[in-house]
């Protein structure tokens, strides 16, 4: 006979149970024939293995019912969120106080979002999303809940921007860091052919990776500061390629000495470009390191303090965190300026590389990663003054738009906006968010 598989749900077992009963009772019973055994004979009836006459007859007998298998949710294919998507929904947010004149909510950015940027995903992501860049959930005066931007986000853009004008003011050199990578399966998704041929495949697998950094500003990209590297892995965020050694060695030799005099090095918060050192103690940190730490710092504490008091005693007295690349910049006259969290829109140098990698997509028709390099290069080396003054103009108009919408949603709040303790305001419902 031959077997076959399937799954059954509770119903279907309680069947066969009691098929599987039913030949037990007759198989007990006189004959004149010889019978087959209750559970072969089962299996025959009710097509099915014996070992699953068998499973179930010992599920019945030890769990006195029977259960149904849990089912795998299928998942259709996901487009990541990219960088500038997620730009678009921090602008689509805005719009909505300062165009619309509307309450932001889930349910009213999903089909705008849906429309403008075939945003892929559900609204569970889009919530998601919402919350990574920084927003948060608050009552309204009608008591809906509407997104806000979490104070200290608004805080450090606005000291970004005035740092940033004020450097601009001054004229003042200003060169904008970044890192980002190109698969060799990276290329166009739509090309002109015959029916006869199949023109370009795309590659099944993302194949090996290439991590790029440089830097770049109204100058054009700074001379022989561009770095290429194959990375190790092709799964994963590309950040991870990356640590505070590395980033300090491109720092140091390649970018550094082909600066002009008193640049402002703008970069974003990656974890590499912000290695601290004399970094105040944390909570993985042991007692006898902080009674150091505090001795180093001439700070006075009692013995007997115990080791929670001590690292309260040195986060107290913590002044304004070190950083290990802040201090090189400044040894050779260059000043440091991080982006506001979240803020990938404020970097000319992302639409540089999304011109970079259009280009690669381009030429890409080997999918080998000796070509990818080479294409990479020619990409990067293609890229003219010219290009990179329209994305820092660009980039300026839409500071200076975040400046105006600052000022507007401000002097909504206190109409909109009933001051709540966080605490009682759950946003894991999305429900609660329409």
């Amino acid at each position: 006979m031959t077997e076959r598989k399937r799954i059954l749900s509770s119903h279907s077992k309680e069947i066969v149970y009691n098929v599987s009963k039913f030949f037990e009772s007759q198989i007990q019973q006189p004959t004149s024939t010889p019978v087959k055994a209750h559970t072969e004979r089962a299996a025959e009836a009710t097509l099915v293995s014996e070992a699953t006459i068998r499973r179930i007859r010992r599920e019945k007998n030890e769990k006195g019912r029977l259960f149904s298998p849990e089912r795998q949710k299928v998942r259709g294919p996901y487009k990541p969120v990219d960088d500038f998507d997620k730009c678009a929904i921090r602008q689509k947010i805005n719009e909505f106080y300062t165009v619309r004149r509307q309450l932001p909510t889930i349910d009213r950015l999903y089909e705008p979002l849906k429309c403008d940027i075939n945003f892929p995903g559900s609204k569970s992501l889009l919530l998601k999303i919402v919350k990574e860049l920084g927003f948060k959930w608050k009552r309204s005066q009608t008591k809906r809940r509407v997104l806000i931007e979490k104070d200290a986000i608004v805080e450090k853009r606005i000291q970004y921007l005035n740092r940033i004008k004020d450097y601009r003011k001054k004229g003042m050199n200003l060169v904008f860091i970044d890192e980002t990578w190109i698969d060799t399966a990276y290329t166009a998704k739509k090309c002109w052919q015959h029916e006869d041929e199949c023109g370009v495949l795309e590659p099944v697998s993302r194949g090996q990776r290439l991590i790029i950094v440089h830097g770049g500003g109204m100058l054009g990209f700074v001379p022989n500061a561009l770095l290429i590297y194959k990375a190790k892995s092709c799964t994963g965020d590309y950040h991870h390629e990356m640590n505070g050694k590395n980033f300090k060695k491109w720092f140091t030799e390649k970018l550094l000495s082909n600066l002009p005099e008193k640049s402002v090095l703008i970069m974003d918060n990656a974890s590499y470009h912000s290695v601290q050192f004399d970094k105040c103690p944390t909570t993985n940190t042991k007692k006898a390191n902080i009674q150091a730490y505090l001795r180093l710092h001439e700070i006075q504490f009692d013995n007997k303090l115990l080791r929670p008091q001590l690292l309260a005693l040195a986060k107290a007295n913590n002044q304004t965190p070190k950083y290990v690349i802040d201090n090189i910049a400044r040894e050779k006259g260059h000043e440091i300026l991080r982006l506001p969290p979240y803020h990938p829109d404020l970097n000319p140098i992302e639409l540089i590389w999304n011109q970079v990698k259009q280009s690669v997509a381009s030429r890409n028709v080997t999918h080998r990663i000796d070509d990818v390099l080479k294409l990479a290069h020619e990409a990067v080396a293609d890229i003219t003054v010219s290009d990179w003054e329209k994305t820092c103009r660009h980039v300026a108009i839409i500071e200076e738009e975040y400046r105006k919408r600052d000022i507007v949603i401000d002097e909504q709040m206190e109409r909109l906006i009933i001051d709540l303790a966080d605490s009682s305001d759950s946003d894991s419902d999305i429900n609660d968010h329409a």
